[in-house]
Parts: structure tokens; sequence; C-alpha cells
């Protein structure tokens, strides 16, 4: 038997032992998510809806927090080419009597998750269990809602890292706070984002002049944000990380672009393991398939054959994924972790140069030693205080002009003795 034999048979001998240990806490979760189906069924006559519509709504008991009243929503979205979509989302009041103008909105946008039905924050056992600031939040007056994004829980397919997509998301689930009891959102509002979320906040306040004009967006905070894509996937693409975004990429991208079918760019492995790996829900019980992607990579097995760059197909798209740099009438906090193994450090401290010289109103914050699950809940810590004070009148200043503490990606190098001169 050929060592790659040996590997793929050991594989598949842990595959089993975790699955088995596992299987109780799957048969209650789909359990759960069977009584929850009706829910989040699209309604008939969607497409007639008003973007932002709530079409249904009920209270969140799963979800706790001080000061606050929680639901469970399902909204109306769109797609990237426009059509009607329904989306998921979470809802958080405060129960303190608002202020004449309203409160102080903001909107949170989750990262990477699964692409499960079950693996939708709205759907979870423990909904927003890794976002501990959220009652910092509502003490600071701040009515949240947290979209799930379309097709992720609801009829899909989802449009994972399609920055169009995730926009439409946010905005519309910023529209749906009108029609929740009590909410009285004021016009302006604000995101925060991780990750995954992070590269939908950046894409949201490119898009919001467009996609939502009447209401101002006034400040971005963002942790680990996956936005500098090209870098990312130089560095990533023959990782466990390759795996884990890989497999979502080639699950969401052909329904919005029909050339980004990857087929061609995945390995045999990748190819037989893409859909197990896609839906795996990350943050609750034991993500068996994305778990042996990263030891498939780690013994010589990854996602791709190749680096996906040199696919010019896939550049393209990966190029047209990229956030570009954001005005300077637009506040953004970026906060970033120098320890982070998912979203390389330097790829962000490029963007940083990238973007100061652009003239973004950026305040970086480097996190000495920080890794990248850290870094969502930091940037929530920073950032609701960050917000607030911009909600009551500050300007922050930016703070990026400086050398970053890590390595700089790519060609920016050479900036970087021009910025920090």
């Amino acid at each position: 038997m050929s060592a790659k034999k040996v590997i793929l048979v050991c594989l598949g001998v842990v595959a089993a032992a975790i699955l088995l240990s596992t299987l109780s806490h799957r048969v209650a979760a789909e359990r759960q998510q069977d009584a929850l189906d009706a829910f989040y069924a699209t309604p008939p006559d969607v497409a007639a809806a008003a973007p932002g519509a709530v079409l249904r709504r009920e209270p969140l008991p799963s979800l706790q927090i001080a000061g606050a009243r929680t639901y469970r929503l399902l909204y109306r979205t769109e797609r990237t080419d426009g059509s009607a979509a329904v989306s998921g989302a979470i809802a958080i009041v405060p129960t303190a009597a608002p202020p004449a103008a309203g409160r102080p909105v903001l909107a949170w946008a989750h990262g990477t998750v699964g692409l499960g039905r079950g693996c939708a924050p709205s759907r979870r056992v423990h909904p927003l269990q890794s976002v501990p600031w959220l009652a910092d939040a509502v003490a600071n007056g701040f009515v949240v809602i947290a979209p799930d994004y379309a097709g992720l829980g609801t009829a899909g397919p989802s449009e994972y890292l399609i920055g169009r997509a995730e926009a439409n998301d946010i905005t519309n689930a910023v529209r749906a706070l009108d029609n929740v009891p009590d909410a009285a959102p004021e016009r302006r509002w604000s995101v925060i984002g991780h990750s995954q979320g992070g590269h939908a906040a950046l894409w949201t306040a490119q898009l919001a002049p467009e996609l939502l004009p009447e209401r101002p967006l006034i400040g971005v905070a963002v942790g680990a944000p996956a936005a500098n894509l090209s870098a990312i996937v130089n560095e990533q693409w023959d990782g466990g990380i390759g795996w884990l975004i890989g497999a979502a990429i080639a699950t969401s991208w052909p329904s919005a672009y029909p050339e980004a079918n990857l087929d061609s760019d995945i390995s045999r492995l990748g190819r037989l393991y893409t859909g197990p790996v896609a839906d795996a829900c990350l943050g609750e019980g034991v993500p068996v398939p994305p778990l042996l992607g990263f030891l498939a990579a780690a013994v010589g097995l990854p996602f791709f054959d190749a680096n996906p760059n040199d696919d010019p197909r896939i550049a393209a798209l990966v190029e047209e994924q990229t956030p570009q740099p954001l005005p300077s009438t637009l506040p953004l906090l970026i906060a970033q972790g120098t320890a982070d193994t998912v979203i390389p450090p330097d790829t962000n401290a490029a963007l940083q140069l990238e973007w100061c010289a652009a003239g973004s109103n950026l305040t970086m914050d480097w996190l000495g030693g920080v890794g990248h699950i850290a870094a969502g809940p930091i940037v929530g810590t920073l950032g609701v205080p960050w917000l607030r004070a911009i909600f009551d009148g500050e300007r922050p200043r930016p703070r990026c002009d400086f050398v970053p503490p890590v390595p700089v990606a790519g060609s920016v190098l050479g900036e970087a003795v021009n910025i920090g001169s």
C-alpha cells in the first residue's frame, strides 16, 4: 500500500472515531433544526416585499443579555444579481426608553461559521455565544442587528465572501429594525465585523451610499478582516485554511459567477470532501470534516492542486471581491493580532500602508501576541466605545502613518519606507 493510501486510511479511522463520539450531539442538533425549518422557509410572496421587510419574528429566549430583549427575525434581502432572498437575523433591543432621536444602530457581521443550515447564528443552540461585548453595546444605548447572511440557514445558495451579497444582507438587516418592537432606530448607523465579517463590513462601507443612501453609515470597526484576499490566498492555499475557505468558496462562488467553477483547480481529495467541509459548523460541537482537512494539509494533501491565483479566472474574481480603500469621511478601526494564523498579519500590514496612503481615516490597532479567534471579542470591546464617541460627535483622527510591527506582504513593502519616513 502506498504512503498516501496509508495516510488516507488513517484519516478515515480518525474520522470514524470522532464521528462516533459526536453522534448524539449531531442527532439532537438535527432535531432542533428540523423544528426551525418552518420559520426559515421562504414565503411564496417574498419578491413583492420591500427590502428589509420583516417576514417573521419571534422572541429568542436562548439569548439572554442584560437590559435587552432579543428576537429572531426572517427578513427580505437580495442576492448579488438583485433577486429576492431571505436571511435570518438576531435583533437585540435595549429595554430602556429610547432617546427622542432614536437609538444608535450597530450591525454585527459574523465570521466564517460553516454553510450548513444549523451553522447560522440565529439557528444555534447558543446564539452569539462568541460575542461577549453585546451587553456593553446595550449599556452604551445601541440597538444591535446581527444578520446570518442569505443562504445560511435559509434557501441557498450561500454567497460566501461575495462583497455585494454581504452588503445587501447587512444594509437590509438595518432596514429591518424599523419593524422590530421598541427598536426605535435612528437614521445613523455603524458596523462591526470579524474575519469574513470584516470583509462583509468593509464591502458594506464601500457600497452603503448606493444600497442605503437614506441612512448615513458613520463608523466601521473590523477585527482580523479577510480583506487583502490575493495575499491571503497566496499564503494559505496549501494549508488547513485552504481546505476550510476553499471548500466554502467552491460551494458558493459558482452560483454568482459561472466562470468560478473550481473543479479543475481542486485536488481529487478536495473534490471528494468539498461538501462536508463547507457544511460543517464551526464553534459548536466538533467540526470533523474541517479538522480532517487540516490533518490532510499537514501531511501534504492540500485542497487545491496549485495556487488558485495561478488560474487567471480565479485571480480576477479574487481581485474583484477585494474591498478598496474607504473614503476619508468614514472613520475605520482595524484591530489585527500579530499571532494570527488564519488571516496572516502581513496581509493587513500591507492593507494598512495602502489605505493610509490612499487617505482613509484609518485607526490601526495592532494586538501583540493575539490570535485570530481572540481578535473577534477584542474588536467589539474596542469598537463599541469608539463608535459611541463618533455618535456623540467626536471625529477620530487617522492613526496609521507608522511602519507595522510585522512584515508587509507583497510589493507594498517598498511603500513602507515612504510612509514611515
